[in-house]
């Protein structure tokens, strides 16, 4: 049946029909590609190149995959009539969560945020002009005393001189915690001399001219203060332009000049008295021409010339840009005393000067008189009354002066940073000097005969000089003009090129505004284009020429006894980037649109003890292994919808161990590397070595050149910062660009994230190129009361503490479970090579191997780079369940995060020194809160002895303590005595105990708030900390439900605080990792016939009598000890008792199994079928058949035993089935083999079990335990006998307490000085957090806002016959064409059905001749580059490597 083109609109109409044909397309079996050669295994002789064996080896995948599709209905189902099947309901879930709601809502919320910045910048401009035409108005007045003339000045100065103040604050606090360099000497004298003539221009027209003349022809000439930015216009070069447009310009900037030089001549136009107009002749040019030359650096362009002079004046003014903080200490300070002196040098002769010390105290500002309705010295205004009859209003214009310049100011930096600059910043700047111009003309009305009209009960405005005059037609078309000409000169407010969050001083040159030009100044102090800066678009790029590199994101996970839930956890979020990246690589390939936010990645999983010795001594992946592989689809099941997802992954043998290879859909590769703890280092910490110096130095370093996808047109400044080490500064220019925008995000086993996540910490990343590292936002999961505690503490840690470091320095840990690094940075001198030393004390056990993550970041800190937060990118990781995951992963986290912050703090000198984000200040607030960590326990303590004492009023000072502190004590104790199983259970029954015991406690304070009152610091404290937490959940809406989990924790403090720091000290030299960890078994070899036998190894324990069998158990028997029945119970309690998810996906993965089991069936069923057709008959296997068929699998597994084999050709475990019996093999380069060898043998040989050493290394760490134990316990001890004697002598001696009472007229209420002094600390500190959570929240506001795109610039699009997108799953289409408002052409249908059909997406406009550019490459073949490095045979010098022979001697011996 012939079918007519159909254009389907609607978006659910086209995926239904896409669907519905690529369904019936992929039934049709594709023509088969010819086969690869053959190639004869361990043949040495045949030469052949990398790019053909490259080819080769996806040709084979590809012919294995065409045979797998043609056959797809026989191989998904193990019989015809085997049609249903079992899905994942998660499937549907995800599906079903519509991202669309959320962006919709983020849309809304800044077409919202549009509006407002539009109307609060233009109101904000316009009421800022008002109220400084009003304090002017005040103060020309000459019918009033002169002590109003002296406070008007007085005000005017003050509204002024805000903004130098603020820029001082501002300028010192940058010098003092953040820039460390010494600004240009030369141009710091420049600057000084340019910033004082601009503030004694101002100054002349504020207190001279202004007053001088009415306000509109004031506001005229607020217009002309751009006449050297005009003047520097004209010497632009204007590149870009043609030949016809420059002139046009050219002509244009001649016409602004001219305009702006005719503002001179108003005092010659306008009717004014003899002497005002011969002192304004002089005064308003050079007025205005020191004002303007205040912005000559705005308008300057500092690449014009390659002269020498020209070139170090380049270097300056760049180096200007990063110090200018430094500068402007002192030049704020000159601003400010050079606007004093010219303000009273101007000040009328007929005042006296001595008027400035009594203004405020001696002269009454204003009385009003009901009855005569006159005012103290009379008046003009209002039939000879005062501006402001009441006292406090004569401060109203001065507030709203300098608020408005504020508020409009910091919105319009905001609108910019935001990328609103169009619509709010350049948009109401522009009208607003034309609306208040319209404001102040037509406020008086052409009838009005007053001199002062009140605009509402603040403005006051004088009539125009020209109305009702001849000059008024002259004066508004001149007034048009200057405006026009203002506009030309300020047009490029109109296009921006800033970066989505960009630095302030990249957005403007001076760090202030001036409240009497306050628009002027931000259209004139925005910075020009530079083309030294990297420019990056909001919207997708249809000029095809990138201005930055395109990110490469390795990401790198570590694995070891992972769960299943966990492992599809992280697979969903690889299968989620894979989509994601595939279908930005589409609409950029096929669609020819370069996307900013595009990127490149590849995923490493590295899996630690991946294998095991099975019954026959062969080295085999063990069943975590074997879970990954049977995950991997589950995962894509989740995403995609399908059961099978990828095809069997590709072997290739390793010096390590062994490496699986899976080719994702989206074409990104999924590497597993298969660690063999007998050839390689294991743990977490080596993992990550491993994949930093095979990723960073081996293939970052060995790249071709322009591999870094850059256009040539990107400049020196892309790689200005690429470095401290004199490596990194040498490298060449193309793999500084590699080096610099390569990252590696770490990963842990179980983490779930977006791809929207990564690229917010990429965003981060390309803001600043010292920032090393940046982290999200973990949000624990799983169920139970242990996961509650740990949800709100993980809240809590981030809203506040790690906010507050990333506002007041650096953060200081980057969690390894999500967390994004620069290549560059961890290249550098002191990071990787110093990450990669082997442990050889005790204390570094402690601070290396235990929280490898903070080590990492603490030498990227020593180095000199800065760490940052994002707290809108959001990942998940599992959390610890049970009391013994929980005590087990905080024994690991506790000491290594006190061994880093005191490596860091005794550091302070050299850390301070190398980096300009970390200062003194910032180090003791670390300090600080050290000490208070120390105290922690002993301060728990302290608050459950008063509680004691409130409840139990019998109770005296001694006992009360003496109750409180014998439980610690007594677990003291247990911990040093008993194993760590015995304290993890007393741990938990004494949590229970204590929150018991805190819930009295919550009752106790409660009461004695009641009874105290509100002058109680309790009353006041507690309080204060609950709303704290509670607003700043609220300033968290995602996350506010763990404010429910607050009163969990609350009543399980002394379990967090004191329980677990005990034990993690009092277990200190135990350096296991303590978590997933497994019971390893002895498996004895069977002889044939022979059952095999498991003997675990034996666990030895003291059995000294029956009391004790009793409380402990006994091993021998099973027999449970009462102890431990009930931490059984308890923590039946404490952790979740339901796991659906890990059964759902055991009986997915069960299924998939016996799918295979099936398939190896069918094959004996088939054959019988096929014989018995004929009959009708089906053939059921007898007995004596399937024990056939059984042995004859036993031969053959014997078979591949018994073959001759080298562990880096055919090693046994590359033929087992559950890897795939049919995948491909492949073989590294000899180089790559070469690269393992080496470094293996310098970083990453396994250690060598030297009994001495290790009995010194335990040593040592039982001393160390001892000392840092001691020196603990006896700090919290010092502590509470200081508490204890303090309170027990303030009972005898009443005088020592401090009457806080009475200065509320309250006598009586004395509370004890050091618990006060310790409350006001821990407030201090928490104000500290919440002020500095409020400014990391308001960040992460804008930072959505600029990642939230309104509009994607889009063509027409339509779909041909001829092209390839099949890899692209429906719904990844679906998303494209909805995005981009594509056409869809559907072909007609032919009768030749059996010839598949593939589309190209073309645009309908015609393209144009575009030149060739090295980030688009129209002849790219993704499937040649996806096994660049992996060989389908082994390379002509394969079986001459050392390392290869070695494996085949090791193997040789093994046969024999």
């Amino acid at each position: 049946m012939q079918r007519e083109n159909v254009y389907l609109h609607s978006s659910s109409d086209l995926v239904d029909e896409y669907d519905h044909r690529m369904h019936r397309m992929m039934r049709q079996p594709p023509p088969v590609p010819p086969p690869p050669p053959l190639s004869t295994s361990g043949s040495s002789s045949k030469p052949h190149l990398s790019r053909n064996s490259t080819r080769l080896l996806n040709e084979s995948i590809k012919h294995k995959k065409n045979q797998s599709n043609g056959n797809s209905t026989n191989s998904s189902n193990a019989f015809w009539w085997d049609v249903a099947h079992v899905t994942s309901r998660h499937y549907e879930q995800e599906q079903s969560t519509n991202k669309e709601r959320r962006l919709t809502f983020r849309r809304i919320v800044k077409i919202c945020v549009y509006i407002i910045f539009f109307c609060v910048v233009l109101t904000s401009a316009i009421v800022s002009k008002l109220s400084l035409f009003t304090m002017i108005n005040a103060y020309k007045t000459t019918e009033q005393p002169k002590a109003y003339i002296v406070r008007w000045q007085v005000l005017l100065l003050i509204a002024m001189g805000i903004p130098y103040v603020l820029t001082f604050i501002h300028s010192v606090q940058l010098s003092i915690f953040f820039i460390k360099r010494s600004p240009p000497f030369f141009l710091t004298i420049w600057v000084h001399f340019v910033e004082a003539c601009h503030t004694a221009g101002l100054s002349i027209l504020v207190f001279r001219i202004l007053p001088s003349i009415d306000n509109v022809t004031g506001l005229f000439i607020l217009n002309g203060v751009c006449i050297i930015p005009a003047v520097l216009n004209l010497f632009s070069s204007h590149r870009g332009l043609n030949p016809t447009m420059k002139t046009l310009t050219f002509i244009t900037d001649i016409g602004a000049v001219l305009m702006q030089l005719c503002v001179c001549f108003i005092p010659v136009i306008l009717p004014m008295k003899e002497s005002i107009t011969s002192r304004l002749q002089w005064q308003l040019p050079l007025a205005l021409l020191l004002i303007s030359f205040g912005y000559w650096e705005s308008f300057t362009e500092t690449s014009f010339s390659q002269k020498r002079f020209f070139k170090w004046f380049q270097h300056g003014v760049r180096a200007l840009k990063k110090t200018r903080p430094k500068v402007y200490v002192t030049a704020s300070l000159l601003k400010l005393c050079v606007l004093i002196c010219t303000a009273v040098y101007f000040l009328p002769e007929s005042i006296d000067k001595k008027l400035y010390w009594r203004v405020f105290d001696s002269i009454p500002i204003g009385f009003h008189d009901t009855q005569t309705r006159r005012v103290l010295g009379g008046g003009i205004f209002d039939e000879h009354e005062d501006l402001f009859r009441i006292t406090y209003e004569v401060y109203i214009p001065m507030i709203v002066q300098v608020l408005s310049s504020c508020v409009c100011y910091y919105t319009g930096r905001i609108a910019c940073k935001v990328l609103m600059q169009s619509f709010g910043f350049s948009l109401p700047l522009t009208l607003s000097t034309l609306i208040a111009y319209i404001v102040l003309f037509f406020s008086q009305g052409f009838k009005s005969k007053k001199d002062i009209v009140a605009l509402g009960q603040l403005f006051y405005l004088d009539k125009p000089q020209a109305l009702g005059s001849k000059l008024v037609i002259i004066s508004l078309i001149g007034f048009l003009l200057l405006w026009l000409s203002k506009m030309k000169i300020t047009s490029h407010v109109w296009f921006p090129t800033s970066e989505r969050l960009a630095m302030i001083y990249k957005l403007f040159v001076l760090p202030y505004y001036e409240p009497a030009i306050v628009e002027q100044n931000l259209l004139l102090n925005k910075r020009q284009k530079d083309d030294g800066e990297m420019k990056d678009q909001v919207e997708p790029d249809l000029s095809l020429e990138r201005k930055f590199p395109v990110p490469m994101i390795y990401v790198c996970a570590t694995m070891w006894h992972e769960t299943t839930s966990e492992m599809v956890q992280l697979l969903k979020s690889i299968f989620r980037l894979d989509s994601d990246q595939h279908a930005r690589r589409t609409v950029q390939k096929n669609l020819r649109i370069l996307d900013p936010d595009y990127y490149r990645f590849e995923t490493h999983v590295l899996f630690d003890d991946a294998f095991e010795d099975d019954e026959n001594g062969n080295r085999i992946p063990n069943r975590y292994v074997k879970q990954l592989v049977a995950a991997v689809n589950v995962a894509g099941a989740y995403v995609h919808g399908v059961e099978k997802v990828v095809e069997d992954p590709i072997k290739i043998p390793t010096p390590y161990g062994g490496r699986l290879v899976w080719l994702l859909p989206g074409k990104n590769r999924l590497i597993v590397h298969m660690k063999d703890k007998n050839l390689i280092r294991h743990k977490k910490r080596w993992s990550q070595v491993m994949y930093m110096y095979y990723l960073l130095s081996f293939k970052l370093l060995r790249r071709k050149q322009g591999g870094h996808n850059v256009s040539q047109r990107t400049t020196r400044l892309d790689t200005e910062f690429i470095g401290f080490s004199d490596f990194l500064r040498n490298l060449p220019e193309d793999k500084k660009i590699a080096a610099q925008n390569t990252f590696i995000l770490a990963l842990d086993g179980d983490v779930d994230f977006k791809p929207e996540a990564i690229l917010l910490l990429v965003d981060r990343m390309r803001k600043n190129p010292k920032v090393a590292a940046a982290c999200g936002r973990i949000h624990p999961t799983g169920g139970g009361p242990i996961v509650w505690y740990q949800q709100f503490e993980y809240a809590v840690g981030h809203w506040l503490q790690k906010a507050a470091e990333h506002k007041l320095g650096s953060v200081l840990c980057c969690p390894g479970c999500f967390s994004l690094f620069r290549g560059s940075s961890l290249m550098d001198d002191n990071v990787m090579r110093r990450y990669a030393d082997k442990s050889t004390e005790a204390a570094h056990y402690v601070q290396y191997d235990q929280g490898e993550d903070r080590w990492l970041t603490t030498l990227l800190l020593q180095q000199g780079y800065r760490v940052e937060y994002c707290a809108a990118s959001d990942a998940f990781t599992h959390a610890p369940e049970t009391f013994k995951e929980f005590f087990n992963q905080r024994r690991r986290w506790m000491p290594s995060t006190m061994a880093n912050i005191m490596d860091l703090l005794k550091d302070t000198k050299h850390t301070t020194h190398v980096n300009e984000n970390i200062s003194k200040l910032y180090m003791f607030y670390q300090a600080v809160l050290f000490v208070s960590t120390i105290l922690g326990p002993g301060t728990i303590l302290l608050t459950i002895a008063s509680a004691l004492r409130t409840v139990f009023s019998t109770l005296t000072i001694a006992e009360s303590y003496t109750i409180s502190i014998l439980p610690a004590i007594f677990y003291i104790l247990v911990c040093i005595k008993t194993k760590a199983s015995t304290q993890i259970w007393i741990g938990a029954v004494m949590t229970a105990i204590y929150a018991l015991v805190m819930s009295m406690v919550l009752v106790a304070t409660a009461a004695q708030i009641l009874k105290s009152g509100l002058l109680d610091p309790s009353a006041v404290f507690l309080p204060t900390v609950a709303v704290t937490f509670i607003v700043t959940g609220l300033l968290h809406p995602n996350e506010m439900l763990n404010l429910l989990h607050g009163f969990l924790y609350l009543v399980t403090i002394p379990g967090g605080y004191l329980l677990l720091v005990t034990y993690a000290l009092c277990n200190l030299h135990v350096v296991s990792w303590g978590t997933r960890e497994t019971v390893e078994v002895v498996k004895k070899k069977k002889k044939p016939g022979e059952k095999e036998v498991v003997v675990p190894d034996p666990k030895k324990r003291r059995t000294t009598d029956v009391l004790n069998n009793m409380l402990w158990g006994n091993n021998s028997d099973g027999q449970r000890g009462f102890i431990h029945q009930i931490g059984d119970a308890i923590e039946q309690v404490f952790r979740p008792t339901a796991k659906r998810q890990e059964m759902l996906l055991q009986q997915i993965i069960d299924k998939l199994n016996r799918d295979n089991a099936r398939q190896e069936l069918k094959k004996y069923n088939d054959d019988n079928l096929h014989d018995a057709n004929s009959h009708d008959l089906l053939i059921v296997p007898g007995e004596s058949e399937l024990h056939e068929s059984s042995s004859s699998n036993t031969t053959s597994t014997t078979s591949i035993c018994n073959k001759s084999r080298n562990n880096m050709v055919n090693p046994y475990w590359s033929e087992l089935s559950w890897l795939g019996s049919e995948s491909v093999i492949g073989y590294l380069h000899t180089d790559e083999i070469t690269f393992w060898q080496q470094i293996l043998s310098k970083y990453l040989a396994p250690l060598d079990k030297d009994a001495e050493d290790e009995r010194r290394i335990t040593h040592d760490l039982i001393s160390l335990r001892n000392n840092a134990g001691f020196a603990f316990f006896m700090l919290n001890a010092i502590w509470i006998i200081l508490q204890f004697q303090c309170e027990y002598v303030s009972t005898k001696f009443t005088e020592l307490m401090i009457d806080i009472g009475r200065p509320f007229g309250r006598p009586g209420t004395k509370v004890q000085l050091l618990g006060l002094l310790f409350m006001l600390f821990f407030a201090s500190c928490m104000i500290v957090q919440f002020i500095t959570m409020l400014l990391h929240r308001w960040g992460t506001f804008i930072e959505i806002l600029a990642s939230t795109k309104l509009f994607e610039k889009h063509r027409k699009y339509k779909l041909k016959p001829g092209s390839d997108i099949a890899g692209m799953t429906s719904q990844e289409v679906a998303d494209v064409l909805r995005e981009l408002d594509i056409q869809l052409v559907v072909p007609p249908v032919t009768t030749a059905l059996k010839q598949s059909v593939t589309f190209q997406m073309e645009p309908v406009v015609k393209r144009e001749a575009e030149a060739h550019s090295p980030d688009y490459d129209e002849n790219d073949d993704d499937e040649i580059d996806d096994f660049e490095d992996v060989y389908i045979e082994p390379p002509i010098d394969y079986f001459d490597h050392p390392v290869v022979q070695e494996a085949a001697d090791e193997s040789r011996l093994r046969m024999l």
